[in-house]
């Protein structure tokens, strides 16, 4: 019998995930608030076009949180699982060159909550248990690349990474590792309210595994919904 999302997850595993969520949005608000104080340059913003913000070596600093209330089968094959995920951002524009802006991003992860059921399988012909749990981890993501498109208000974008998070116990099975590789591939919206301030809104598509490096490697697949917001400092700063 199919338990209701978040069933896997312990009450004080759940409250953090929702006081993550809620420092994003106080955060991301207070922000908001503040740039109507701001000394920025103005810019044409109210017929939905302004003066990108995203010139060459504009430096940009954020903060996501995301995530995934379910796994599926595409390269990994471990199922019900959860993902939650916050992550802290830096990004650097290489190229500003309309329509395309193309930057580097590097990611560092305090926090990676997995959340499992309990769940039983055949390894070497013997009965196998892996208890449920909610399963902490950290990592980082050093290598990413993000494409926006156009220089308006609201820019469409595609982005990429590749990274690791380590957990405190074997994820996502028993006999699996500890260590793991992610990577992963997604699209959405950055919103410009005044040039130096963001809000973001995507989904990524996110692999999990340990390549092989330990006795089992089922993986994981997970859809991430998330939410960020970002401040941006030119080159000269």
């Amino acid at each position: 019998m199919l338990l209701p999302q978040f069933a896997y997850l312990s009450r004080s595993a759940r409250q953090l995930c929702y006081g993550f969520l809620a420092v994003v949005l106080l955060c991301g608000a207070c922000l908001g608030q503040s740039s109507a104080g701001s000394t920025d340059p103005p810019h044409p913003i109210s017929n939905g076009s302004l003066e990108s913000p995203l010139g060459r070596g504009v430096n940009e600093f954020g903060i996501w949180s995301g995530y995934s209330p379910f796994s599926f089968v595409l390269k990994g094959t471990a199922k019900d699982r959860q993902l939650f995920l916050l992550n802290l951002q830096y990004a650097r524009v290489l190229v500003a060159k309309r329509p395309l802006t193309l930057k580097y991003t590097a990611e560092a992860v305090p926090v990676a909550l997995e959340i499992q059921p309990t769940q039983r399988y055949i390894v070497d012909g013997k009965l196998v248990t892996n208890p449920a749990g909610t399963i902490y981890g950290a990592g980082a993501n050093p290598i990413g690349l993000q494409g926006n498109f156009g220089a308006k208000r609201i820019q469409p974008f595609a982005n990429g990474s590749v990274g690791f998070l380590y957990f405190k116990q074997q994820v996502p099975i028993v006999g699996s590792s500890q260590f793991n590789y992610t990577i992963s591939v997604g699209f959405g919206v950055q919103v410009f309210p005044r040039a130096s301030r963001s809000f973001t809104v995507g989904w990524k598509y996110d692999h999990l595994s340990n390549a092989y490096q330990a006795h089992l490697n089922p993986g994981i697949d997970s859809g991430v919904f998330y939410v960020g917001f970002s401040v941006f400092r030119p080159k000269h700063q």
